[in-house]
């Protein structure tokens, strides 16, 4: 990791530049707007990209960084702003300009970032290191929060009917044949991160510490 890397200033620029472009496109009249937002977006970020790459040989180390932001940021009063840091994790998580992110490195992301917030995490992350071999589209990362927030550990809140990846539908797929093989949904209890059955409740505390390339996660 570079020494002039630091995370907080990335950070802020990405903010930045998401917020501008959302506050600022499209005043013309007659233009697409949400293209022209999404062109820009992905032009400015992908400065941004370049930068973070000059600074950085390789991503392996990122989540230490991350979780340093983390830990200063006010994230359990205000989910639009855990929102828009959780989409930063991706940003900061892709290497040389790729759009997508691996499989191992999006579950050491979600195992980091998602404990108290995601009731199936560790059944999720468990089902997607066994069964997904391709990478992690930016899409998918967004459903993943979108999914933790309506989907309880019964999976009371799932519309089958909905927009979600493939990789989620599996996934419920999979649960409900657990369930039926339990014979009751209420043998699922709240598994976020936690290593014993208890009530899911909205933080991020915890204490975590990195062995190899794998960040371990231990709620306080």
């Amino acid at each position: 990791m570079d020494f002039s890397f630091d995370i907080f200033q990335i950070y802020r620029q990405y903010c930045d530049i998401t917020s501008k472009v959302v506050a600022n496109v499209g005043q013309d009249y007659g233009v697409d707007v949400e293209f022209q937002k999404a062109s820009i977006l992905r032009e400015s970020l992908s400065q941004l990209s370049k930068v973070v790459d000059s600074k950085v040989s390789t991503r392996v180390s990122i989540l230490e960084e991350v979780y340093k932001l983390m830990s200063r940021l006010d994230l359990l009063a205000d989910f639009s702003e855990f929102s828009r840091f959780y989409e930063f994790v991706f940003f900061i998580c892709r290497e040389n300009g790729q759009k997508n992110i691996t499989v191992s490195r999006a579950v050491m992301a979600w195992r980091l970032v998602l404990p108290g917030r995601f009731r199936l995490l560790n059944r999720w992350c468990n089902f997607v290191e066994k069964n997904h071999r391709h990478n992690i589209s930016e899409d998918t990362w967004r459903q993943v929060l979108a999914f933790s927030r309506s989907v309880h550990e019964n999976l009371d809140g799932y519309d089958p009917e909905g927009a979600w990846p493939v990789l989620i539908d599996d996934f419920v797929e999979d649960m409900y044949r657990i369930m039926g093989s339990l014979g009751s949904a209420n043998n699922l209890y709240c598994n976020c991160g936690d290593s014993e059955p208890q009530q899911c409740e909205d933080t991020l505390s915890g204490k975590w510490w990195k062995t190899g390339d794998s960040i371990v996660i231990m709620l306080t």
